[in-house]
């Protein structure tokens, strides 16, 4: 009686395990490496998120579609990742999520598509990726030829999200910003601190308006690494 009470136990469990299986995904297993794209030293400490996409179109859920987490990772000491991923059978792709809310200080935020195509069944799949710095570069702008109370400085900035772009603004002067990034008077005078990725020349451009004139302004400045940079507009 013993044997059979024994037998018909583990019997339950197998039924029990075997219903709380997913039979709507596919289980793969994804690992790789993580590196500075400068120094090419790894990077310890990364959140990795991949997100399984189902659109119609192929195009993602800005496209009429949903997602759904299939699996998290961090990288360890030696830039190493691995994840168990579960992928809804219906996914077109998955969208791998590399430092989101850069969680990793000092390094950037990307995203990179994998077609299930690339993914194996059976061995692991491996993808590795580098990840580019930050640094600080801090603008600051003057007015030194007021003209009215009515000039106007505006910086045209916009940050895709792969750095934190603009972290504070300070004001020097007696006027302060009217709407986002624009300043309206003579006694203009601040500085924008801003988060971007190092390594590269970053773009800068700016409005200003005086006796009614409007005109665009554009240069660039390389952003090294490990330092304060900075640029001077003077209007």
């Amino acid at each position: 009686m013993k044997i059979i009470a024994t037998v018909l136990m583990w019997m339950s469990v197998t039924l029990i395990f075997s219903s709380c299986v997913r039979e709507d995904v596919d289980v793969f297993t994804i690992e790789g490496y993580i590196t500075d794209e400068i120094s090419h030293q790894p990077i310890a400490g990364v959140p990795i998120t991949f997100i399984a996409i189902k659109s119609p179109s192929g195009m993602g859920i800005l496209n009429g579609g949903n997602s759904e987490t299939a699996g998290q990772a961090t990288t360890n000491e030696k830039g190493y990742y691995k994840a168990k991923l579960k992928v809804i059978k219906e996914a077109n792709g998955l969208e791998m999520q590399i430092n989101e809310d850069h969680l990793r200080e000092g390094y950037m935020y990307i995203t990179h598509p994998i077609p299930i195509s690339d993914l194996r069944k059976g061995s692991n799949s491996t993808f590795s990726h580098t990840l580019s710095p930050t640094a600080i570069l801090k603008i600051k702008f003057v007015n030194i030829s007021p003209v009215s109370d009515l000039d106007e400085f505006q910086l045209l900035w916009s940050t895709p999200g792969w750095a934190k772009g603009i972290i504070d603004k300070q004001s020097c002067g007696t006027v302060k910003e009217s709407e986002v990034n624009k300043w309206i008077g003579k006694d203009v005078c601040g500085v924008y601190t801003i988060d971007v990725v190092a390594g590269y020349k970053k773009d800068i451009d700016w409005m200003v308006t005086k006796n009614n004139i409007e005109r665009r302004f554009s240069d660039s400045v390389y952003v090294k690494l490990g330092e304060i940079n900075e640029f001077q507009i003077n209007y």
